[in-house]
């Protein structure tokens, strides 16, 4: 048995007033609780890395982003840690 992707099967269980007023609750709180009341955090999306390439495995030529400074990476084709080397564009 594999993994589900995203939306494949409907959701379990349906929040009253329907899935869109639900987010908007979630959204609006989380506005809220961001403005006043003074929380060590902050709800947002994480920052994006900016500092990936391209890189190919040297065994199979799969293609992969990665951080800047990688040598080897854990390939799911050839099932073992293989070299890797930087795309030239």
């Amino acid at each position: 048995m594999g993994e589900l992707s995203p939306g494949s099967t409907p959701r379990r269980w349906v929040p009253e007033g329907g899935i869109k007023k639900h987010n908007e609750k979630i959204h609006r709180e989380s506005k809220i609780a961001d403005k006043y009341k003074n929380l060590p955090f902050q709800f947002s999306k994480p920052p994006k890395n900016k500092r990936h390439e391209w890189f190919e495995c040297v065994e199979c030529g799969r293609i992969i982003a990665a951080p800047i400074n990688t040598i080897m990476y854990a390939c799911p084709d050839c099932k073992k840690a293989t070299k890797v080397e930087r795309i030239k564009e």
